[in-house]
């Protein structure tokens, strides 16, 4: 068996179902996101802007069976709060919840990093695969 088949054999054996929640207002790049995710067998919340976003996270606390996110995946520059502010919010309220943030700013993506997320500024789909394991804890990181 070739390497890169048994590479792929062993990365489908290694993943986890996550339920994940997309903040991302450019409908294009959305549905980038969630079309990778869901191919890999992830469920997907989608959020346009940071209303939904945070009314998607209450709703995990407020109703009786309902399970927090594995995974956050959002914009800096999402409508509304930036995705900074959330992620920074999260964490003052001790949420450890994984957070993928997306920005191509320096210093937003340092003190992203001190707060303890992953951070894209490229959206290949080697690069969200990479990111979503490497912020789960799942499989290994490299594609």
């Amino acid at each position: 068996m070739n390497q890169a088949l048994a590479r792929e054999i062993l990365l489908f054996e290694q993943e986890t179902s996550l339920w994940i929640l997309v903040a991302e207002d450019d409908p294009d790049l959305r549905r980038l996101l969630a079309a990778t995710l869901r191919r890999d067998g992830h469920q997907i919340v989608e959020a346009r802007d940071s209303a939904e976003l945070l009314e998607a996270l209450a709703s995990t606390l407020i109703e009786p069976d309902a399970s927090p996110f594995d995974l956050v995946i959002c914009e800096q520059t999402l409508p509304g709060i930036p995705g900074l502010t959330l992620l920074a919010g999260l964490r003052g309220r001790d949420r450890a919840t994984p957070f993928i943030l997306i920005t191509d700013e320096a210093a937003v993506r340092a003190r992203a990093e001190r707060l303890g997320a992953a951070v894209l500024d490229d959206l290949d789909v080697p690069a969200i695969r990479a990111a979503v394991r490497r912020a789960a804890g799942i499989g290994p990181v490299n594609d």
